[in-house]
């Protein structure tokens, strides 16, 4: 019995590395072939897709959640106008953007929007719209660059910042460090393949679909997203913001649907001209990956500057 056990065992972790080797060299030739790369001027390369088209009015940078890849911003940008050019990314060490040398701090993610910005959106007035983590780095882009033209901002289940550095050793926290790095550990053994870790993608095109079981397949990207989780720990205060804020909440799947309302409404302080949208049959990730709620978003990137 133990032999046939450890057998079943064996046999289970080569299915599950072939899969994974499998995905991970099939959604490199796909992004490599799909995506562009944008040179950076210290160094290495930053995964980038977008658009502009001849006489846009308005450029948009969309700033991913933790751990996930440019794609779940799909929705959105197939109802954006054609008026509205913009530029999606994988930050430093997801998919085919090289790793920071160092920690992923949020100056250091600042300086690839800046540098995205002067590439692909030059002479435009700017939106930054962001998803969790990116929600949050999006608004700090917004309130650090005073000096640029910066229209709003849409910041989409965002990152609290006061909400995360409460959790700093209690039981949520250290449940979230265990959940990336097994994770890491499920990706490496090709397992995830199998039982992918993201299950909204079905609501995506069948390539997209593929494409973000490939990307989650990789092990650096836990190993990336572990890495952000950490340091946004020590991520600044977001200074007050001049442009108009947008917060979109998605109450569906919260543990306590009323405490994540409240959070996510104080962030009122960031702007005097401050919109709360709460979506009440939304989660966390479907509020992007479900088309009736990403239009919401889109409408709110082309209309959000008159708030």
């Amino acid at each position: 019995m133990e032999r046939k056990f450890a057998v079943g065992v064996a046999a289970l972790l080569l299915h599950g590395w072939t899969f994974g080797a499998r995905a991970r060299a099939r959604g490199r030739r796909y992004r490599t072939a799909a995506f562009g790369r944008m040179d950076r001027p210290g160094g290495g390369v930053v995964e980038v897709h977008g658009r502009r088209a001849e006489g846009a009015e308005l450029g948009v940078i969309f700033c991913n959640g933790l751990g996930l890849p440019h794609e779940q911003w799909d929705w959105v940008c197939g109802n954006l106008p054609d008026n509205v050019a913009y530029v999606r990314y994988n930050r430093p060490g997801y998919g085919l953007s090289s790793p920071l040398p160092g920690a992923p701090t949020a100056e250091e993610q600042l300086k690839v929007i800046d540098e995205l910005r002067d590439r692909y959106l030059g002479g435009l007035p700017l939106v930054l719209a962001g998803h969790s983590l990116g929600g949050h780095l999006a608004a700090a882009y917004a309130a650090s660059r005073t000096e640029g033209d910066v229209s709003h901002v849409v910041m989409v289940d965002p990152l609290v910042l006061g909400q995360l550095k409460a959790l700093r050793g209690g039981p949520d926290d250290l449940w979230r460090r265990q959940q990336l790095l097994i994770e890491r550990v499920w990706a490496a053994s090709g397992l995830n393949v199998l039982r992918p870790s993201s299950p909204v993608r079905e609501t995506y095109a069948e390539e997209t679909r593929e494409s973000i079981t490939d990307f989650h397949a990789l092990p650096s990207v836990w190993a990336t997203a572990y890495r952000e989780y950490v340091t946004a720990f020590s991520y600044p205060a977001i200074a007050r913001l001049a442009a108009p804020v947008h917060v979109v909440t998605a109450l569906r799947t919260a543990r306590n649907a009323e405490g994540h309302r409240r959070a996510q409404a104080g962030l009122r302080d960031l702007s005097g001209r401050f919109r709360h949208h709460v979506i009440e049959d939304a989660d966390h990730m479907r509020v992007l990956a479900e088309e009736t709620h990403a239009r919401t978003v889109a409408e709110l990137i082309v209309s959000g500057g008159m708030a």
